[in-house]
């Protein structure tokens, strides 16, 4: 978001809020996952990354409830009263839920008046949500004098979006959004809740999101019965080979000692995981040695593999992606998210995006009928107050 608009929202802020002390300003990116897909709520490795748009958060404490939350992509004004923590159906139920899940084990925020905007597109695999939960969980701890740390606002963001909002998700969104580093990729083993910060060594090469028109939803969309069936396979496998923790743990031969015992869905579902957990590894070391060509085979792999395998693509997302494929200076592409609809992520030369961006949007309206969206970054940095001496 540009400087000029972020001044266009301060004047919407002291409009809907009246004047008075200067409101503190967060952010918090959206977070692109490059590869490593359904591995996080499986204990397996990913590798993401935070981009460089996400949420702004202007902030302002006041004496007395209630507090008042305004979106820019939603005219209505909300009320949060302290002692109505309860999921309402609408957008703030996630900072309904930050303020509930800091209450319970880290501080206890005062009113604020609070305005939320950013750059990221809804509901297209780029962790908006968890965008919004770790820029509230940061300033509504400044705002009670309590500096978190990247693992706190983390745990915090989590419990606020798969405990009070619902959602069974894994950790790897808020980890990447609360503790990415510039021009670094995150490699997150999702059992330990250990990290390496890895080099984004791949010089000249732009990292491009295009999202295929598609909304996608976890509560709408087949993910809780992906989750049932990795812990079904899960159950078999340790019968066979003895107790593992998660799938992310097993090996590829423990897996082939136990496939004659998967029914044929389970099997495919569990190959996806234990594979895709390797080639992360491999990928990490292909951005260290920067090997653009080896990193982008597997990116095409992890898509073939989650089409196939897992059956979380959609007719939309192949697509774009077979179409980003056939582009010049792509070096691979894949859906990105939790499928169903959303993104793909490719990973393209910087001279040549032009010419992709002037190609493929009428190439993919002629196959689909649906309009497209690219943005294009590169590995940003962790939510963070930007400025602003306010009570924010």
């Amino acid at each position: 978001m540009r400087e000029r608009e972020i001044e266009e929202h301060r004047r919407l802020f002291r409009e809907r809020f009246g004047e008075g002390e200067e409101p503190g300003l967060f952010f918090a990116p959206g977070r692109v996952n490059l590869i490593g897909e359904h591995t996080d709520y499986n204990g397996g490795l990913v590798l993401p990354l935070a981009c460089e748009q996400g949420t702004f958060l202007f902030v302002r404490k006041k004496e007395d409830y209630p507090m008042l939350l305004l979106s820019s992509r939603n005219p209505h004004m909300v009320k949060i009263s302290p002692g109505h923590l309860h999921p309402a159906g609408d957008w703030a139920d996630y900072v309904r839920a930050v303020l509930h899940a800091l209450r319970e084990e880290m501080c206890d925020p005062p009113p604020f008046d609070a305005l939320y905007c950013g750059d990221l597109p809804l509901e297209a695999g780029l962790s908006s949500s968890a965008s919004l939960e770790v820029a509230t969980a940061i300033a509504a701890a400044s705002l009670a004098g309590t500096e978190l740390s990247g693992e706190e606002a983390a745990r915090a963001a989590w419990r606020a979006e798969s405990e009070f909002v619902g959602v069974p998700c894994g950790i790897m969104d808020q980890y990447a959004v609360s503790l990415a580093r510039s021009s670094h990729l995150l490699l997150l083993d999702c059992a330990s809740l250990s990290y390496r910060h890895i080099p984004y060594n791949l010089p000249g090469v732009s990292i491009l999101v295009g999202h295929t028109g598609v909304r996608r939803t976890l509560a709408g969309s087949p993910y809780q019965l992906r989750r049932r069936e990795c812990e079904e396979a899960l159950r078999i496998i340790c019968g066979v080979v003895g107790e593992r923790a998660c799938l992310g743990r097993v090996t590829e031969e423990e897996l082939a000692a136990a496939a004659p015992h998967l029914p044929e869905t389970l099997l495919r579902r569990a190959r996806h995981v234990v594979e895709e957990s390797r080639r992360v590894a491999r990928a990490a070391r292909s951005l260290q040695e920067g090997d653009v060509e080896s990193l982008g085979n597997l990116l095409n792999l992890s898509h073939a593999s989650l089409r196939d395998l897992y059956e979380v693509s959609c007719p939309e997302l192949d697509a774009l992606q077979e179409i980003s494929l056939a582009q010049r200076g792509v070096w691979g592409c894949r859906m990105t998210g939790a499928g169903f609809g959303g993104c793909v992520v490719a990973l393209i030369d910087g001279n040549a995006v032009p010419a992709y961006l002037e190609k493929v949007p009428s190439l993919y309206r002629t196959a689909t009928g649906r309009d497209p969206s690219f943005t294009v970054t590169l590995p940003g940095g962790r939510a963070r107050r930007l400025k602003g001496e306010g009570s924010g």
